[in-house]
């Protein structure tokens, strides 16, 4: 991948993005999100998105994920737990993450999550933050358990994975 073809920036809802209404990552859910929703969910402070735009293709909308607040159940962490938690764990949430067909295969989801990282790293120096929390769909659960997130449910390979990566993991990462 060429990292001087792409860059990743704050998405913002006045902005006009070059095909984004063609945007096409090969899930419809995503899709639509993308063509239809993205706009009104950052522009309502409901989540943050990041959007990579290729350079050499007039600056196309080509991938994006979006991050909001979230707090999950003591119960749910109840695995990775060494001791006692309070009921409610805050936590930053990865809404959706999407790259466009036309370049997957290219290390663009990494570079996408390594973005994301960062910037729940940044976050966790100045708010509490537990981790990253994350609903995986089926394909992309291996992906997520490559990065190091751990599936916090018992479900099966046809099911929605909910994934979790610890602050303290995220920090050794990329302290």
């Amino acid at each position: 991948m060429n990292d001087n073809r792409f860059v990743i920036e704050k998405f913002e809802p006045k902005n006009t993005y070059y095909q984004q209404k063609k945007f096409d990552c090969g899930n419809h859910i995503i899709n639509k999100f993308v063509h239809s929703s993205l706009k009104k969910q950052v522009s309502q402070q409901f989540s943050q998105a990041f959007v990579l735009l290729d350079l050499e293709n007039k600056e196309r909308f080509s991938a994006f994920y979006t991050l909001t607040s979230f707090k999950l159940n003591a119960n749910d962490l109840e695995s990775l737990s060494q001791g006692s938690l309070p009921r409610d764990i805050p936590c930053v949430r990865l809404v959706m993450l999407g790259v466009d067909t036309s370049i997957q295969g290219q290390g663009i989801g990494r570079k996408m999550m390594s973005d994301a990282l960062h910037r729940v790293h940044r976050a966790s120096k100045d708010i509490g933050i537990y981790g990253l929390y994350l609903d995986a769909e089926p394909s992309a659960i291996n992906f997520y358990l490559s990065l190091g997130f751990t599936r916090l449910d018992g479900g099966g390979s046809e099911d929605i994975g909910k994934m979790f990566l610890s602050i303290s993991v995220i920090n050794q990462l990329l302290d």
